[in-house]
This record gives C-alpha cells, structure tokens and sequence, in this order.
C-alpha cells in the first residue's frame, strides 16, 4: 500500500488536492453541460446530471479530509474507483473504435473544400493521430490508477486510525463473557419401606423348616 503520493506529497494533502480539484472540474462541466442541455436535448442534461453527482462526491471526500470523517472519505474513495473503471472502458473502447473509422472519416474529411490531403495521406495522419491518442488515454489510465491508489490508501489509513481511537487509554480491551448459572442437582429420592414389611421379611427367613433333618 503506499505510504506517499508522488515521491514527497502526502496521502491526506494528495486527497485534498485531487478532491479540490475534481470540485472545481466537475462544476464548471456540469455548468457548461447544462447550458448545452438547454439547446441540444436530453443527452447533454443526462451529462451535466452526472457531474454534479461527481461533484457531491468529491465535495464529501473534501468534507472528509478537513473533519477527518471516514465515511466521507469512503464515498470519495469509491467515487474514484468508479471513475477509474469509467475512465479504462472509455478508454478500450476507444482504442478499438478508432482503427474502425479511419477511412470513413477520411472520405468525409476530403470533402470539404479546405482539406489537402489526398486518401493515403489522410490515412496516414489518422492512423498516427489514433496511435497517439491511445498512447495519451493510456498513460492518463496510469496516472488516475495511481491517484486511485493513494486516495485507497489515505481512507484504509484512517480506518486504522479511528480503529486505535477507540481503544480505552489504559490499553486493555475488555470482553465480558457471560456464564451460565451453577444449578444444584438433588439427589435421587428413595421410597420409604414400612417397619411391619420389615418383621415380616425377617420372620418368614428365619422360620423356613430345615428338611435336612427329617
């Protein structure tokens, strides 16, 4: 897990910085979507409704870092992975779609009067302009997967720390471990025998007749 961001910045600066900045971002393209919303129909509405979801997020991990509240921070945190996943979908999809239209986009661009190029040349200033592209959204996945990474690591540090928090001062914690009651078993009762059953018995034993000696 890593213990710094960028070599000398630390976790908790890195997440304010990037919580900060993803406010300032995330408001001014909600604000410009909704503006486009307002000429250009639902789909702009449906993008400017996303971000300023993403601004309430990094608005709770900015709340977070400055309270030092883990569940905001949780919610910043998860935001991030959800925009990083976004970001690599965007990304392959993207990568695969590109090499698709190089000609279609080529015969739309010869049309217009103002372009110069010739099919093989447009062809290959597309191709190289793909390539690049790919390479850019690459490193940028590389760059946002490391800030991911140190936003993880800040939250999973203050976890710990609330964690120690709650440890009473003299270092102990005390489980109490309940223990059932002790029962006391009687023991088994035994039936009286009458005092006239025990003449009779005695009686009958001792008058048998000896008929060894007849």
């Amino acid at each position: 897990m890593l213990s710094k961001c960028c070599f000398c910045i630390g976790l908790r600066t890195a997440t304010f910085i990037l919580a900060t900045l993803g406010v300032l971002s995330y408001m001014s393209n909600a604000y410009r979507f909704s503006l486009l919303a307002e000429h250009f129909g639902f789909f702009y509405s449906i993008l400017s409704t996303y971000y300023v979801g993403a601004t309430i997020a990094c608005l709770a991990g900015l709340y977070g870092v400055i309270k030092n509240k883990i569940n905001y921070v949780k919610v910043y945190s998860i935001f991030y992975w959800w925009q990083l996943m976004l970001g690599f979908s965007v990304s392959i999809v993207f990568s695969i779609v590109a090499f698709y239209l190089d000609k279609d986009v080529c015969e739309k661009l010869i049309e217009q009067p103002d372009f110069e190029m010739d099919m093989d040349q447009c062809m290959d200033w597309y191709l190289k302009a793909a390539a690049t592209m790919v390479v850019f959204l690459g490193v940028s996945c590389l760059i946002d997967l490391h800030f991911c990474l140190a936003v993880w690591a800040y939250y999973q540090r203050l976890k710990v720390e609330n964690q120690y928090d709650n440890i009473p001062d003299n270092g102990y914690i005390v489980y109490y471990t309940p223990v059932p009651a002790y029962t006391v078993v009687p023991p088994p009762s035994y039936e009286t025998v009458p005092q006239e059953d025990l003449k009779n018995t005695a009686t009958n034993s001792t008058s048998v007749p000896d008929e060894t000696k007849k």
